[in-house]
């Protein structure tokens, strides 16, 4: 797979940043680290920080490009806030899928999470909260695709339906919750048997 494509479509997203005037580090950079480190692992923005101040400096030097010290944490943090996630995750998809890599896998797992930080009236007969329902590759070790959700407004099985529609995977195991149990998931799914 090569890199270029994926830095090109980086450099594609709009920054947030003020107009022409110089910055300190690309946007397509800090967003190439950012999908380095959360591939090496590191789920939190402190533990992305930390990746990006061992690497980026080399990182940098590999593409050709000299690179003063590493971003802070408050620039990750600002990064994170500001940028398109969407359009980060279909870049990264777009790049993932040209060698059709999802076409050779065997097995695929469907979960939601409930991010507890994201919860409106916590005490209330109707809790409001977002869930990210994800759809990891056994074969790889990597999540090939997210979709998140407000629960007032959606729920898990309608979000791993459209996960499944947009993978578009075929000979492959999928393994998910009991709640996917659904006498009209068969009819939905007859494509990806």
């Amino acid at each position: 797979m090569s890199l270029d494509v994926l830095l090109e479509d980086l450099k594609a997203i709009r920054d947030w940043r003020r107009g022409n005037q110089p910055v300190d580090y690309p946007l397509w950079a800090l967003l190439l680290l950012s999908l380095l480190s959360a591939m090496s692992g590191y789920t939190s923005l402190r533990g992305m920080s930390d990746f990006m101040s061992r690497h980026y400096r080399q990182v940098m030097a590999d593409l050709g490009f000299q690179a003063k010290a590493a971003p802070k944490y408050s620039t990750v943090r600002r990064m994170s806030h500001a940028v398109d996630g969407t359009a980060v995750t279909q870049c990264f998809e777009r790049w993932a899928n040209r060698d059709d890599a999802l076409q050779r896998v065997r097995a695929i797992a469907f979960d939601g999470k409930a991010l507890g930080s994201t919860v409106q009236d916590c005490h209330g007969h109707h809790q409001d909260y977002v869930t990210v329902v994800s759809a990891c590759v056994h074969d790889y070790g990597w999540v090939a695709a997210q979709e998140s959700f407000a629960t007032q407004s959606d729920n898990e099985i309608a979000a791993v339906r459209r996960l499944l529609k947009h993978l578009d995977v075929r000979g492959a195991w999928f393994t998910l919750d009991a709640l996917h149990c659904q006498k009209n998931t068969h009819g939905d799914c007859g494509k990806w048997q």
